[in-house]
């Protein structure tokens, strides 16, 4: 992982028949190595050498590498022979290590194909290379010398079935969901196999430790645990786990949440006995419990649910964070992580703050924000790969361009029978059309990445709020609709019709559309005070409706110290265990009081139209105002605004769902970017870069800008912001991305004049503020600005 500056610590340590001696070498080093001849008058006759790497650490940007040598002489002949041969040593062995550095400052293009090669394994590397790819899976047991005999990359697939269920596992889920929806029996509720049983440990600790001493030594790019994992299957729900293992291991987490059996009585509103009494509501009791509490006009709580739900979230993390242990236990150096992750949800083990602390490298589904998410949480420089599908080359382009302007490192090809890069059935093994455009595509972005990947992308100061506790609410409200049926929202159609998802996309493309970057920032780096740490200026609330009383005493804390919090609706009328409270615990915040705390599917408080534009739809009618005051006024106040301390929250009461849709077909949505723009000013934030249609000066629509940081410059990149969901999405009426697939000659204006640079065609345009050029619809526009 890149870092502005690598210092290598030598520890070389020698031994002689007569002396023994150890020194520290320090070398500084930007980008290349420098090696040292150790002029020693000794003979080397080397009997002993070992190496070792300890975890690399970023302190103030700088990462430390201690390099542990010791090596056995004898004699004392010849010290010039025996310098070189040290030298050649040391040298070998750094670069060993500083290979594990410099891996991803190249751009992976990593194939994944069904049916090895088993005939002319050197042609296929050779056609590999030649397609501009750098690496293939090494399926688990797959002998990899080959790889390293042709020097080809390599990363260890799927090492962990167990950690899905697909192929031959897959009778084991379809036995149990079918047995327990049918009879509703928890016998079927027992995952196979239990995350928390003994005997799983026993087996999966010597299975993965053999597995990592038969791939250390040849130094895979990484090690995959499983694709497409979950508790269950996807991101579809399922009672996992009943499992007497995971019921004792929940017992114990819920005495470190709750501290006394009482206090779990109070929030649960049940009666247990003792802490052995203590079971979790399925989905089918908690639904049937809100049935009841609807019916007589009480306040929902899905405590005894949600608390089950999110130690499943804990259950499986720590899972993965002791299966990467073991391998690091054997390979130091290794990376591990999970392909074809899914998206945020309360189901499957999607928590993605918790997974994102225990993985090293990740290939995720971009569904729901997933991608941002993992960028937001996981250390920078953290792999991010893509999973690139089918035969639309230019959304493949413009895809994998978008990925590499947010930080990818690469991406992994999907090649099987139906759409091949090689003919793998005839002798030669052509490259296929499919092959040669993506390498063409590969090659294109290769001749950048590694600029990229030099400098530091510059985020501004504005936090997006990811509540892993809201998604679990509004999974409940939204399975309303479905009664018994709930067990058929599967991970797909919760993709398409999760309104909290809808929301969420809708503040992170206005952000984006009015020229700004952002980061996400969880419900513990929230409780933990990185609101005020981090200096942000606008934290943004999207359908979190289930907050900790410790996150609500920081998001006040940090409005009190000047910042902005921006909320659309419901916000914190729950509680972090999902029980619902008499009065939102925001509400002074925002200066509003409630007559009701109920959750609503559609918007019910009227609409406003402005500018011509498409209404926006009020969603609470029972808001009044306390000490906030209001920008807009139907039959209910929305936008209202509360000065609090140095800063001020905002709290729209608006539906901001539509957002994602309208912007598709400009120029609507211009009413949701002009009122957000309108109170990003004043939190004192403009975009840094404006662009506009060079010939009417007209905004432009959907475009996604970055700033980075490099050492004596700074570098500016822009590129249309398409919906790649949006085929999917027709079903809820989005429309295509037609309007925005073409070429558009745009001015673009920078803060500051400077001389600039087309990093992409070389063009010079000299020293200026502003520059005019064809934006198209498939690629980026890169400037250099010095």
């Amino acid at each position: 992982m890149e870092r502005s500056e690598a210092l290598l610590v030598w520890s070389v340590g020698w031994r002689c028949e007569h002396v023994e001696a150890l020194h520290r070498y320090h070398f500084a080093t930007n980008g290349a190595l420098y090696f040292a001849v150790f002029a020693l008058p000794l003979n080397l006759h080397l009997r002993h050498s070992q190496c070792s790497r300890c975890d690399s650490v970023n302190k103030n940007e700088v990462e430390v590498i201690e390099m542990h040598i010791s090596c056995k002489f004898s004699g004392w002949r010849n010290g010039s022979w025996c310098a070189l041969w040290f030298a050649v040593c040391l040298s070998v062995i750094a670069l060993q290590v500083a290979h594990a550095q410099v891996r991803w400052q190249s751009y992976q293009a990593i194939m994944w194909s069904t049916d090895p090669v088993a005939q002319n394994i050197a042609l296929w590397f050779q056609r590999l290379r030649e397609l501009e790819f750098t690496a293939e899976q090494c399926y688990r047991g797959r002998d990899p010398k080959p790889f390293v005999q042709h020097g080809f990359g390599f990363y260890v697939e799927n090492l962990v079935p167990q950690l899905a269920f697909h192929h031959g596992r897959r009778k084991l889920y379809d036995e149990d969901f079918r047995g327990y929806t049918q009879t509703r029996d928890k016998k079927f509720l027992v995952r196979k196999p239990c995350f928390d049983a003994p005997a799983f440990w026993d087996e999966i600790t010597k299975y993965l430790t053999s597995m990592a001493q038969r791939y250390a030594p040849h130094r895979p790019l990484f090690y995959n645990l499983q694709d497409e994992p979950s508790i269950g299957a996807f991101a579809s729900p399922m009672d996992y786990c009943f499992c007497e293992h995971t019921l004792r291991a929940f017992r114990e987490w819920l005495k470190g949440r709750y501290g006394s059996l009482g206090a779990l009585n109070r929030e649960w509103e049940t009666n247990f006995a003792s802490w052995d009494e203590v079971v979790p509501m399925t989905t089918y009791e908690i639904k049937a419990r809100e049935r009841e509490a609807l019916k007589l006009g009480r306040l929902e709580n899905y405590a005894p649910w949600a608390d089950h739900r999110e130690f499943m979230d804990f259950s499986f993390a720590q899972a993965i964070a002791r299966m990467r242990q073991i391998i690091r236990q054997v390979d130091k150096d290794a990376l591990v992580g999970l392909e074809g992750t899914q998206m945020p949800s309360a189901w499957g083990g999607y928590d993605l703050w918790r997974l994102s602390q225990i993985i090293d490298w990740v290939e995720p589904y971009d569904i729901c924000n997933s991608r941002e998410i993992f960028r937001s949480f996981m250390p920078n420089g953290s792999p991010i790969l893509a999973t690139v599908f089918g035969t639309d080359y230019n959304r493949i382009r413009l895809r994998l361009w978008r990925l590499l302007l947010h930080g990818d490192k690469g991406c992994i090809v999907w090649d099987d029978e139906k759409s091949r890069c090689i003919d793998k059935s005839a002798p030669d093994l052509p490259p296929t059309e499919r092959g040669k455009q993506l390498a063409a595509i590969f090659k294109e972005i290769k001749a950048v990445a590694p600029l990229l990947f030099q400098v530091e992308p510059i985020v501004d100061p504005i936090a997006i709020h990811y509540s892993q506790a809201s998604i679990r609410a509004h999974w409940m409200f939204d399975s309303r609709e479905d009664g018994d049926t709930w067990p058929r929202r599967f991970s797909s159609y919760e993709a398409i019709h999760s309104r909290l998802a809808k929301a969420r996309d809708a503040f992170v493309r206005l952000v984006e559309d009015l020229g700004f970057q952002f980061e996400f920032v969880s419900y513990e780096q929230v409780e933990l005070g990185e609101l005020t740490r981090r200096k942000f200026k606008v934290l943004i609330l999207p359908q979190s409706v289930a907050m900790s009383e410790k996150e609500c005493e920081q998001v006040k804390a940090f409005v009190r110290a000047g910042g902005v919090a921006i909320a659309d609706n419901m916000t914190a009328t729950m509680d972090e265990h999902c029980k619902r409270l008499p009065q939102g615990q925001l509400d002074d915040l925002f200066g509003i009081n409630r007559k009701s705390v109920g959750w609503s599917p559609k918007p019910s408080g009227g609409e406003i139209l402005l500018a011509q534009d498409e209404p926006l739809a009020i969603y609470e009618p029972d808001i009044s105002i306390t000490t906030g005051k209001p920008m807009l006024q139907a039959k209910t106040p929305a936008v209202i605004i509360n000065r609090y301390g140095k800063g001020f929250a905002v709290y729209l009461n608006l539906d901001m769902r539509d957002y994602g849709r309208l912007r598709l077909s400009p120029p609507k949505g211009k009413a949701y970017r002009e009122l957000m723009q309108r109170l990003l000013k004043m939190a004192g934030l403009e975009a840094p870069v404006k662009v506009a249609n060079a010939d009417t000066g007209q905004e432009v629509a959907c475009v996604e800008v970055w700033r980075y940081s490099g050492k004596d410059s700074e570098f500016v990149a822009l590129i249309r912001n398409h919906e790649f969901r949006a085929d999917e999405l027709r079903s809820v009426g989005y429309p295509t991305n037609e309007a925005i697939e073409k070429a558009e000659k745009v001015r673009i204006i920078f803060t500051n004049k400077a001389h600039i640079r087309n990093v992409i065609t070389g063009q010079d345009y000299g020293v200026t503020i502003q520059v005019t050029a064809i934006l198209e619809p498939w690629a980026p526009l890169i400037f250099e600005l010095r």
